[in-house]
């Protein structure tokens, strides 16, 4: 059986290809096993280039064109991780199966340290494959790239998560993932913001585009109302994109918004969101910021221009308090929430792991936020997802296989926190569950 891993995990089947050295000195032509000598087949293993991280990063980036054939043991991909885009077949599919394998593609053989990989991609090449030659995972992962697949679970943290919960991973390669938001149906739609458009994971898991041409939306949410509501970067606003688009509000103070990032949409009407502004460059002066509200009448305040990086912003289930992330900062940022809609009593609700200086100024990472039923405050940050208590009290981290940037439960019972970042959409089984109200 054969596995593409962009297809729906659950349609998913993994066979292993391995290689024993008789196997290497064979080659399968139709079904036949043709004899080559030893010299021969060192010669032809020889002549397989091993490819460096950043001839696999060029590859990979090209996944309508290449094709990864992992020939390790499923075990060791499960333990190790791997590449996407592969196939997996058992050594004695091979002849059966080898049409399934593209001939209008480049093929890039997988394995630990590029010894099997190397003996496959002989082989293929014989067969008349375009073979682009082969890697070692563990020596890619060593000059900084990154494995996908590998078994990821969690710790236990008391009423969020068991021991060992698995993470699943839902999806990878999307180009950018960002913003997501549940649906009355209990599907989950995310940004994927390079790509313009809007994906739907519905509730058998099945992945599909839901809306494309969103004016580049960065985060979602959902109003009182039932409307689809996000932050667009192409141009910038904060719009509603459902039932029937419209521009809510593109500028503050006859100037518009820079690049609006994440938005909150209270019950009350209200909606809260952040402009960072363009990503920090190292050397340049810090963009203009801004923390804003635009009440149900489409009036627009400031709150704050004083966080240098504003990013992620929720309510907390009551609606009275308002978090905001600041990805340049050490603490999670916490306002009150007045009858209005108005905000007062700024204050650091709580300490983020993992802040550290970079290259372009101070970072904790910290991005999407949401909360639980119990008021808990879940936060991406570069450490992964950390949990606070409603009391700014830290639970714990669940560290996953990528930075993640924002996140939010889904599921019928709102059981499921779904994490997106970086491409990548990971789905986890909690003990607890999300509020009980639109959007996230």
């Amino acid at each position: 059986m054969i596995t593409d891993s962009r297809a729906s995990t659950k349609r998913s089947h993994r066979a292993v290809l391995s290689w024993s050295a008789a196997a290497a000195a064979l080659m399968l032509a139709g079904g036949v096993a043709v004899a080559q000598t030893a010299p021969q087949a060192a010669e032809a293993q020889n002549a397989v280039e091993v490819l460096d991280r950043a001839k696999v990063d060029a590859l990979l980036a090209q996944p309508d064109k290449v094709l990864f054939i992992d020939v390790r043991r499923a075990d060791e991909i499960s333990t190790i991780g791997g590449l996407p885009v592969y196939l997996n077949i058992q050594p004695s599919e091979l002849g059966r199966l080898r049409s399934f394998i593209p001939r209008d593609r480049q093929l890039v053989t997988v394995s630990n340290h590029a010894g099997r990989a190397k003996k496959a991609a002989s082989l293929l090449a014989q067969q008349g494959f375009q073979v682009a030659g082969a890697v070692g995972v563990q020596d890619y992962a060593a000059q900084g790239g990154f494995l996908s697949g590998q078994k990821v679970q969690t710790p236990a943290i008391p009423g969020i998560v068991a021991a060992d919960t698995r993470v699943d991973v839902v999806r990878e390669g999307f180009e950018g993932t960002e913003g997501p938001v549940l649906l009355k149906d209990g599907s989950l739609l995310f940004t994927e913001n390079r790509a313009d458009r809007i994906v739907r994971i519905a509730p058998d898991n099945s992945v599909s585009t839901y809306l494309e041409k969103t004016g580049s939306a960065n985060a979602l949410a959902v109003n009182a109302a039932g409307d689809l509501l996000a932050v667009q970067t192409a141009p910038s606003a904060v719009a509603v994109l459902q039932p029937k688009a419209k521009a809510l509000a593109t500028s503050y103070a006859g100037k518009p918004f820079n690049r609006p990032n994440d938005l909150a949409a209270a019950r009350s009407g209200n909606i809260y969101f952040t402009d960072p502004g363009a990503p920090a460059q190292a050397g340049a002066s810090p963009a203009k910021t801004g923390l804003y509200r635009v009440d149900k009448r489409g009036k627009v305040s400031l709150i704050a221009d004083d966080i240098r990086r504003p990013n992620g912003v929720a309510l907390s289930p009551d609606e009275k308090t308002l978090y905001v992330a600041n990805t340049a900062g050490e603490a999670l940022i916490a306002y009150s929430v007045g009858a209005d809609g108005s905000v007062s009593n700024r204050r650091d609700f709580a300490k983020l792991a993992g802040f550290k200086e970079t290259p372009n100024g101070p970072s904790s990472g910290a991005d999407g936020i949401t909360v639980d039923a119990d008021g808990r405050v879940y936060v991406a940050t570069s450490a992964g997802v950390q949990i606070f208590g409603a009391d700014g009290s830290a639970l714990g981290i669940i560290p996953l296989p990528r930075a993640p940037q924002n996140l939010a439960f889904g599921g019928k019972d709102r059981s499921q926190l779904y994490v997106v970042g970086r491409g990548a959409v990971y789905r986890i089984a909690t003990l607890t569950h999300g509020v009980d109200r639109p959007g996230k």
